[in-house]
């Protein structure tokens, strides 16, 4: 199986495309987006409209997703995120405000984990970047491989025995083989707005028979984005982070 992993889409409807397009010329058979559809970005229904609309396509709640419906306080975000979430509130089909409602936080699939931040604590938001978080992650599953998104960044963290762990950031198209027993977080990054300094969306593949992940970087029109921002009335500052990859 070839599984598509993807996150953090934030209403950036040019850049899921785009990632989309590019994974269907890569034999993909099923996909899992682990949230994060809508905010800070111009297009929160037609990005949940897209990615409804894929075909064996799972996906998780985000925490944007659920500040967006008042689940989790947009008042504990930056100040540019919670300007964005309470248009998005505005903006929000009542059909696409269902279907977000009803996203699970947690998926187990054979030996994998997929969770928007972390498996401890799913609706705490902490982001798995350092020794001590991603120790907590690995101690909250039994599986292999744990997937998450939510800091933007692209991020292997290998675990070879119980205190050793080493975290890899992954800059650009990469492989990574997985033939050993070591149990792995795997961060995919994001599609919508990257924050490890380059501006191509991010996305992966898991290979099951081959057992590699294979990540992805993706060039979009982010003028066209930017622009969208613009005429949206939503702050500039987001337009000058999508150009940076910030």
């Amino acid at each position: 199986m070839r599984l598509m992993i993807f996150s953090d889409i934030h209403g950036n409807l040019e850049a899921l495309q785009s990632v989309l397009d590019d994974a269907a010329k890569r034999n993909v058979h099923r996909s899992i987006c682990l949230g994060d559809l809508v905010g800070y970005g111009p297009y929160p229904n037609e990005c949940i409209r897209l990615v409804r609309g894929l075909k064996n396509c799972r996906v998780l709640a985000g925490n944007h997703d659920l500040a967006a419906l008042w689940e989790t306080s947009p008042y504990g975000m930056s100040s540019v995120a919670k300007e964005v979430i309470l248009w998005t509130m505005e903006q929000l089909s009542e059909e696409n405000k269902k279907y977000l409602a009803a996203l699970p936080d947690r998926l187990d699939l054979a030996d994998m984990t997929f969770v928007h931040a972390n498996p401890y604590n799913p609706r705490g938001w902490r982001y798995v970047m350092d020794r001590k978080y991603a120790l907590r992650s690995f101690g909250a599953t039994s599986c292999r491989l744990l997937y998450i998104g939510h800091s933007h960044q692209p991020l292997v963290i290998t675990r070879k025995h119980l205190l050793a762990v080493t975290l890899q950031t992954v800059p650009g198209n990469m492989q990574f083989e997985l033939a050993d027993s070591r149990r792995c977080i795997i961060n995919c990054g994001s599609v919508g707005q990257p924050r490890d300094g380059d501006p191509r969306s991010c996305y992966l593949i898991y290979d099951s028979r081959e057992e590699k992940l294979e990540f992805y970087r993706v060039a979009y029109d982010v003028e066209k984005t930017v622009q969208a921002d613009l005429d949206a009335g939503l702050p500039s500052v987001l337009g000058r982070r999508l150009c940076k990859g910030t």
